[in-house]
């Protein structure tokens, strides 16, 4: 079963739960717990549908032509010592 059928399992289960405890068929006692299971069934739908960021490895950027000009010259100068 993937993330998405999880996902939309979870939902429609908070869905039936919230539409019950709106009909006024649920005991008075039971309104917040209910709540509290579709906030966590939603909260839970959340996390298995958020993507994981993966990693990306940087390649190491050239550097500016600039530096490569800079570079010969600080070798000429310490090759003119």
């Amino acid at each position: 079963m993937n993330a998405q059928n999880v996902a939309a399992i979870l939902l429609y289960m908070a869905v039936i739960l919230h539409l019950l405890s709106m009909s006024g068929w649920i005991v008075a006692k039971l309104t917040q717990p209910i709540q509290l299971v579709i906030l966590g069934f939603m909260l839970t739908a959340l996390f298995v549908l958020r993507k994981k960021k993966r990693k990306t490895k940087r390649r190491p950027r050239k550097p500016p032509v600039e530096v490569d000009v800079m570079l010969d010259r600080a070798q000429e100068g310490e090759a003119g010592k």
